[in-house]
């Protein structure tokens, strides 16, 4: 059996994609291929860092018409036989019909993930941390979910808690929230490696 081929998606830095890259080079390629790192925004660091681990990047930037956008996502990730896509500081909503397109390609399976810094429902969307933060809340969490057509909305595999601690600030409560995010996100990779996560494999030839 060929190995899961995953693309992942990130607007920014990249903290989350480089973690997962790490993760898929510590594994057998014989289980994990990360086909590409793609980004909707030329200047993301993300990419830079991308090629500079060995991985190839592709720039897709974001159109005026949101069809002709998705269209090209969608062209790469069929040329490349996708079977998860992870969204890893992704910062554009996938429309219903991405999604849809893509389960089509799998018999119906979800295998597009997000990792979000909340306790979904709680904070959904952007600034979550910094919102949690300045409601004062004592505890938050990171979220490992399914993506669907809903922002935020899709089913849950894991939350873990995160702790604000007295004396921390937005920076370094920050940093645990990315922490917790690597680890849960690098664990469920080797899952869908090693098969403990069920994967349907890319079944549409191009």
């Amino acid at each position: 059996m060929r190995p899961v081929r995953i693309a992942l998606f990130a607007s920014g830095t990249g903290s989350n994609a480089m973690a997962l890259v790490a993760k898929a080079q510590e594994l057998s390629k014989e289980k994990i291929d990360v086909a590409f790192v793609l980004s909707d925004k030329s200047a993301a660091p993300v990419l830079e860092k991308a090629q500079n681990a060995g991985v190839r990047t592709y720039l897709v930037e974001k159109k005026t018409d949101r069809k002709t956008h998705e269209s090209e996502v969608l062209k790469l990730l069929r040329e490349y036989h996708i079977d998860w896509i992870f969204l890893a500081g992704y910062m554009r909503l996938l429309s219903a019909d991405f999604i849809q397109q893509f389960r089509h390609w799998h018999a119906g399976a979800e295998q597009i993930v997000n990792i979000h810094p909340s306790l979904l429902p709680a904070y959904p969307g952007v600034d979550s941390i910094a919102r949690a933060f300045n409601d004062g809340v004592k505890e938050s969490g990171v979220t490992l979910h399914l993506v669907d057509e809903g922002m935020d909305t899709g089913r849950v595999l894991v939350q873990e808690i995160v702790s604000r601690k007295e004396e921390a600030n937005l920076a370094k409560w920050t940093q645990q929230f990315h922490e917790v995010e690597h680890r849960l996100y690098c664990q469920f990779l080797e899952k869908v490696a090693l098969g403990s996560q069920d994967t349907v494999y890319f079944k549409e030839t191009p």
